[in-house]
């Protein structure tokens, strides 16, 4: 049974950022993750997976205990699993299979998987065109919920006219609530802070995976030109890797990364308008004080956001490298 008592969000905040405690979506980001290395490993344990990690149960002083929200993380397939986490696994380089494979989680609720969907019908991937308006439908689910990037895909579709009613206004509300803009200074940097410690800990787990699939790809590069029969390198229960799945994982991997840097370009866009209306509203309005603090926050989270997109496109050109 837990025991919860009334407390005010900013205290409670206060004390859980001077215990080192944040609220955001990282979950033992210094925990090692098994990548495995050998050409004979199974290829989708090196798939990237959105891993939505079980409830934790914590205490707050010695009075207060609470069941914490459910978590998401990108990790792999296999350390999802290790963590008792949930994931819908889909391959990007078979888009023609995303849709069917993210359609039933998006319907049962979860807000990543119809982001997922939405940005399927926005860019008509594996469809014969796109559809807005289904976009807009999928975005709008996610975004009430609280997702993000939904918040910000819905507000390129009212800024460009696309699948609803061009509607600035719209756009740049919908960009205030991705940006935070709408909390209060501590509450932004809580979650900013734990953003760039999560984001550091995915950086590690996509570096890890490159890797191990640049040293299987040239074991398997290795056994083809020397002509090795896979019978004297492996067991009949584990299969080597051969080149063309190995292309597969990192085509996919790579389309994935090229969708987050676009992603966060819409982010950084999402950024630069709010900061504008900030400082427009900053020009024209006697609470010149809280308004610079809002503009000086945009600042900040713009340049957690270039320095994200910067390792994507990194990842994005490393793996480039390891296709055709």
């Amino acid at each position: 049974m837990f025991s919860i008592q009334p407390i005010g969000l900013r205290l409670a905040l206060s004390i859980l950022v001077s215990m080192g405690v944040t609220t955001a979506c990282v979950s033992n980001p210094s925990a090692p993750v098994q990548i495995p290395t050998n050409a004979s490993g199974n290829l989708d344990d090196l798939m990237l997976v959105d891993c939505l990690l079980p409830s934790q149960v914590r205490q707050l002083g010695t009075k207060m205990t609470y069941m914490a929200p459910r978590r998401y993380i990108k990790t792999t397939k296999t350390d999802c699993g290790i963590r008792g986490g949930e994931f819908v696994l889909y391959d990007r380089s078979d888009y023609r299979s995303a849709l069917q494979t993210l359609l039933p989680k998006a319907e049962s609720g979860d807000p990543v998987a119809q982001t997922y969907v939405g940005e399927i019908y926005e860019k008509g991937l594996g469809l014969p065109k796109p559809d807005y308006a289904a976009a807009a439908s999928w975005y709008r689910k996610a975004a009430q919920a609280g997702h993000q990037p939904a918040q910000t895909n819905l507000g390129t579709l009212y800024e460009r006219g696309l699948g609803v009613t061009q509607d600035k206004a719209a756009a740049l509300n919908w960009y205030r609530k991705a940006t935070g803009v709408a909390e209060d200074n501590l509450m932004f940097e809580s979650r900013l802070k734990a953003e760039r410690a999560a984001y550091q800990r995915e950086l590690a787990v996509r570096n890890q995976v490159v890797s191990s699939l640049r040293s299987q790809l040239q074991t398997a590069k290795a056994r083809s030109a020397s002509s090795v029969p896979a019978t004297q390198t492996t067991t009949a229960s584990a299969p080597p890797a051969n080149k063309q799945a190995i292309e597969r994982v990192a085509t996919s991997l790579k389309r994935e990364a090229a969708s987050e840097a676009e992603q966060i370009n819409r982010q950084i866009h999402a950024v630069k308008e709010v900061r504008k209306a900030e400082e427009l509203r900053e020009a024209s309005s006697a609470t010149s004080s809280k308004s610079g603090k809002k503009s000086a926050q945009m600042g900040k989270l713009e340049l957690t956001l270039r320095e994200q997109q910067r390792s994507l496109v990194d990842t994005e050109n490393r793996l480039s490298m390891l296709v055709p």
